[in-house]
């Protein structure tokens, strides 16, 4: 199996989110070197990395995508090195770039699982160290607690089976315990054993886990377990449970020592393949294929050469023509994320015809001839030196660290040209970078850091005085308060705070 280099990310980063969104290659959040989380994401265009700012960093949240195209991303860590859990929650909309919010989940959680059901529900469930349940999100509404768990679970799978109803299993508790006796929960219904998660192990996955990565069908799903030591593949179709059968053995060794597979299974419905990556001890990576269409299963493995410096836990997509996308990942531990991108071939590359080449040529030739008439009849024109002045990834980071890091927003007063001369530039060029890459306007966002500062004090400290969460929040006044909380979120505080 051939690969090659990408470009690599601006920012070294595991336990992130990886989508095809709008055509492009996009990474979500994750943390960066030192285990620090980075509310960053990345989208790949004209063979390069390109930088937007998130709301939140999502280190180990869930990142689903959306039947519109949207990516929902939430939870995750709340501080460095993996502590504690979030509230956050936000869409990405592929075709501007931009993140925009939406209410707050009902717990805080990192290691969750959110599905999108057919009728534009979201369903979350899943926790680490921390409390679960299964949460319901209907667009216009809240995040809302719809029903108790048997078990709070570490990734759970969260699968829909009919209109109306959803399953809940995993492997492992909130503690990373093994959950030996195959307890599903339900969205609609009892919860029940089933024989066969009792007999099979399901995996217990690295972050995140997207419920499209197994859907065969609208309520099919290809499940990767263990028994015995030997990989087999559960299919969960209309809310029953079967063993797949396969054409031979799932091979967990090779000619140079054993294969560790790693990550989960993803679905690629239009070759109607199932992928899993793998390596080995001498750093070769693998990639298992399931022909999950054909009867029984096709069973392929692919290779490559040791590979320098091939990362762990890098997240992955697989493409329709064969190829296959890893991003970031680590070399050592979770202090060590790498900004590594590789793209598999599992099918030869074609090589250009020679006809073509010389046609390829002949257009460029007549195109860079037409550009130098078009630049000879132009009138030149003297460009502005702001016009020419970019706004780096650099300064948006910075802006970020100081509302989030310092809480600067926190000051009453605080004008746009306060912003810039702790960052050491001007206020157009603070101004820019607000409407340019986080399409906002300097008093949104400010106010938004606001309100969720706000929210979270509501959320803690249910009984304190509304005047003392402005003032603590940055608001001057109480009317400046519930105008600009009304506008971002449809309600008052009072209202909000009730429901």
């Amino acid at each position: 199996m051939e690969h090659e280099r990408l470009p690599e990310l601006n920012i070294p980063r595991e336990s992130h989110g990886l989508s095809l969104s709008g055509g492009e290659y996009t990474v979500f959040g994750g943390h960066t070197t030192g285990f620090v989380p980075t509310p960053t994401a990345e989208y790949y265009r004209n063979g390069k990395w390109h930088v937007v700012n998130m709301l939140y960093p999502h280190d180990a949240g869930f990142c689903t995508q959306l039947a519109n195209g949207d990516v929902l991303l939430g939870g995750g860590y709340n501080e460095a090195f993996g502590i504690g859990q979030t509230w956050g929650v936000e869409l990405y909309h592929p075709d501007t770039h931009v993140f925009t919010y939406l209410p707050i989940l009902d717990h805080k959680r990192t290691h969750a699982t959110a599905m999108e059901m057919t009728d534009g529900r979201i369903l979350v469930s899943g926790n680490w160290y921390s409390h679960d349940a299964l949460e319901c999100y209907t667009p216009g509404g809240l995040f809302e607690q719809v029903k108790a768990v048997s078990c709070p679970r570490d990734l759970p799978f969260v699968l829909q089976v009919s209109p109306d109803d959803a399953y809940v299993f995993g492997w492992a508790d909130n503690y990373g315990k093994p959950l030996p006796d195959g307890w599903v929960d339900r969205l609609s219904g009892e919860s029940f054993q089933e024989p066969l998660l009792q007999e099979w192990t399901t995996e217990n996955l690295h972050m995140p886990n997207p419920p499209e990565h197994y859907r065969i069908g609208e309520y099919s799903y290809l499940i990767p377990a263990w028994k015995d030591g030997q990989m087999g593949l559960l299919q969960l179709s209309d809310g029953r449970f079967s063993l797949v059968e396969t054409a031979l053995p799932i091979p967990l060794a090779g000619p140079w020592g054993d294969i560790d597979w790693l990550s989960g299974i993803q679905v690629e419905p239009v070759s109607g393949t199932a992928w899993k990556q793998g390596r080995d001890a001498e750093n070769r990576l693998y990639l298992l294929r399931i022909g999950y269409r054909e009867t029984p299963a096709s069973v392929e493995v692919f290779h490559t050469d040791p590979i320098e410096n091939l990362p762990h836990k890098a997240e992955a997509l697989p493409l329709p023509d064969g190829r296959f996308l890893l991003v970031g990942g680590t070399i050592k531990d979770a202090y060590d994320a790498r900004s590594t991108v590789l793209m598999c071939y599992t099918q030869p590359r074609k090589a250009v015809a020679g006809w073509l080449w010389i046609l390829i040529v002949a257009l460029g030739a007549l195109m860079i001839g037409g550009a130098a008439w078009f630049m000879r009849r132009k009138k030149p024109v003297e460009e502005s030196p702001k016009a020419v002045r970019t706004i780096t990834p650099d300064l948006q980071t910075r802006i970020v660290a100081l509302m989030e890091k310092e809480q600067l927003f926190r000051k009453k007063d605080l004008h746009i040209s306060d912003l810039a001369t702790r960052l050491n530039t001007n206020s157009t060029y603070v101004s820019a970078c607000l409407s340019g890459q986080f399409k906002m306007s300097y008093p949104r966002f400010v106010n938004g850091y606001r309100i969720r500062y706000a929210q979270e004090r509501m959320l803690q400290e249910p009984s304190k005085p509304l005047s003392e969460i402005y003032e603590e929040a940055g608001f001057s006044n109480e009317n400046s308060f519930f105008r600009a909380f009304k506008a971002e979120t449809g309600q008052t505080p009072t209202e909000w705070r009730t429901r």
